[in-house]
């Protein structure tokens, strides 16, 4: 059977759209949200390319971390990382990209990628029986991995600003020749990361109670 491109098709919400994957901004925006802080705290002395590997290497450690409990399981194609949908519905690598969520959908994000997602670009092929797998599959990765080759790959691109990051879930279908992707098959936008402002730190635990004062009636 070939597995669908996407659970709910277009004209639909994007976040329905998200959660019909099992996904959702709040748990998107928690994966990016520590790289993020680190790459815009980096000092001048930094190397340049040091903020874009916060987000990159953070992100995929922390989707890993929210979604392991779902089902979702990471695996390598030709040394790309992927998270994998339980039900193979969608394999998800993190990328950064320009024109990135742009309020003009004819603005579409610019990627440079390499040989894995290229291989993906095309529609997946049927999965195999797993019967014809048993003698080499030994482990859980090894499942995994059969399961990324089969499961449409899709992006989480993102573009950093001086406040935050735009981001969108979108299926890579063109790139050119030098490895820059340009068209896409389908795109899932996402809200804005807005860092500044963000209070969280200050949040009360959900038991917490008030402040406790003392009020002494005058005499």
């Amino acid at each position: 059977m070939v597995n669908a491109v996407s659970v709910l098709p277009h004209g639909h919400s994007d976040e329905a759209r998200l959660n019909a994957f099992g996904l959702s901004t709040e748990l998107i925006h928690g994966a990016y949200r520590p790289g993020l802080s680190r790459a815009l705290n980096r000092t001048s002395l930094a190397l340049p390319s040091s903020p874009g590997t916060d987000i990159y290497h953070d992100t995929m450690e922390n989707l890993s971390l929210l979604l392991s409990d779902r089902g979702w399981k990471l695996a390598w194609i030709d040394r790309q990382p992927r998270l994998v949908h339980p039900e193979s519905l969608i394999a998800i690598t993190v990328a950064s990209g320009t024109d990135v969520a742009s309020s003009d959908r004819r603005r579409a994000p610019r990627a440079r990628k390499g040989v894995a997602t290229r291989a993906a670009l095309a529609p997946p092929v049927a999965a195999m029986p797993l019967s014809i797998f048993e003698d080499q599959i030994e482990s859980e990765r090894a499942l995994a991995q059969a399961a990324a080759q089969t499961a449409p790959l899709w992006l989480l691109v993102h573009e950093r600003t001086d406040h935050g990051l735009r981001i969108e879930l979108s299926r890579p279908a063109l790139m050119t020749e030098s490895g820059v992707v340009y068209d896409w098959e389908d795109r899932i936008l996402i809200d804005f990361l807005d860092l500044n402002g963000d209070l969280s730190i200050f949040d009360e635990p959900d038991d917490a109670g008030g402040f406790d004062v003392f009020v002494e009636p005058l005499a």
